[in-house]
């Protein structure tokens, strides 16, 4: 099957709506004020709700409840929205069948709030490397709706479930992924961004999740970060200890926050020692 199949599929799609392109245009511009986006937010009923939703979740320690849009932006802030909102916009655009990678709506929904939250959990203090993060932190799954419609527009569906059952990494399923469409959900990820006019900061480390090492320099450290946090924070149910030795290594091989992994791991997954 060629890649061009799923590139023209998301060369045909719409352009982002008028109120994400504002939310996206408010994010971006620092003189932007808190209540411009609050209101832009707003002026979206499933979005208010999908937002407060999710600065209730049970991963984010609070002592209060957040009741309103305002709370929400300034505990997660515009970048960590901004992704929210894009995310959220693609999903709704593509009501595909995600049953070839073994997956439905509320558990991918739920894996991409949890890989976005270990993110927010693990270098969420670190401003400057998280600002690089938020964004695609909340992207890294969405390639899989695509890729999943052409599994399911050829008819394929079934065949596609059953190798996906049989990868135990992230690398076998990327690998895969190649094999059989010529190009990886994350790098279909990266061309969405592309098409919808993100630049390279946010493009060049979604496509090189799978192999960071393979990114230009400057992008190296987001991309290790997220390969990192797919591992431990899998939406295919892959094969634990090998992926957290994989990630662990990564981890201290780069120096990336190994105490503050230690602690977001047991936070997040189980609570057990995972570096030694």
């Amino acid at each position: 099957m060629s890649a061009e199949v799923v590139l023209e599929k998301i060369e045909s799609l719409p352009a982002l709506s008028d109120n994400v392109r504002k939310i996206i245009d408010i994010c971006d511009n620092p003189d932007s004020s808190l209540a411009e986006l609050c209101n832009a937010i707003e002026a979206d009923p499933l979005l208010t709700t999908n937002i407060l939703k999710y600065a209730n979740c049970s991963h984010i320690r609070l002592r209060q409840p957040v009741t309103d849009i305002r709370q929400a932006v300034t505990l997660f802030g515009m970048d960590s929205i901004k992704g929210f909102v894009l995310s959220g916009f693609i999903t709704e655009l593509e009501k595909s069948d995600l049953s070839p990678y073994n997956l439905d709506t509320v558990r991918f929904t739920e894996i991409i709030r949890q890989q976005h939250m270990f993110v927010t959990t693990w270098y969420g203090q670190e401003k400057a490397t998280y600002r690089l993060l938020a964004v695609p932190s909340h992207l890294m799954e969405v390639g899989k709706i695509f890729l999943s419609q052409v599994a399911v527009e050829t008819s394929s569906q079934k065949l596609f479930a059953h190798h996906i059952a049989q990868t135990a990494t992230l690398h076998e399923l990327l690998k895969m992924e190649k094999e059989i469409f010529e190009i990886t959900h994350e790098e279909v990820a990266a061309e969405l961004m592309r098409k919808w006019g993100f630049g390279d900061s946010i493009c060049i480390p979604l496509a090189h999740i799978g192999n960071p090492e393979s990114a230009p320099e400057a992008y190296r450290k987001t991309a290790r970060i997220l390969n990192v946090v797919k591992s431990v924070v899998d939406a295919q149910n892959f094969d634990r200890r090998q992926n957290l030795s994989h990630a662990v290594q990564l981890v201290k091989r780069h120096h990336l926050k190994p105490e503050t992994f230690v602690n977001t791991y047991k936070m997040f997954i189980q609570p057990e020692a995972v570096i030694a």
